[in-house]
């Protein structure tokens, strides 16, 4: 288990430590629940995104750099391909995060 030093206000610091401790270990978990929920509403905006290409596109990303992109000379094109891309990298990465954060040591 990761150790870290707090500093605390002198409230909690008279408080007898299982007190301190109980309400340490409840706001963290609730910051954990609140920042699951954030993650969440990023996750889905990110796969929003994600479905407007592949509807316009009518294909997944990885089809599109394969066979489309290459044959694509529209400005219009690479600035989707862009987006699209960025937004990709946005969905894996909350995921990444909301995997590590609902560990069950965590939750």
């Amino acid at each position: 288990m990761l150790e870290i030093t707090l500093r605390l206000p002198e409230a909690l610091g008279t408080l007898p430590p299982e007190e301190r401790d109980f309400l340490i270990r409840a706001g963290l978990h609730e910051a954990v629940a609140a920042r699951i929920r954030q993650l969440e509403a990023e996750r889905a905006q990110a796969a929003e995104h994600i479905k407007i290409f592949e509807a316009r596109y009518g294909m997944p990303l990885v089809r599109f750099e394969t066979g489309l992109l290459p044959t694509l000379d529209s400005h219009q094109a690479h600035e989707d391909y862009n987006d699209w891309f960025f937004w990709h990298s946005v969905l894996a990465e909350k995921e990444r995060l909301l995997a590590s954060l609902r560990q069950p040591d965590l939750t």
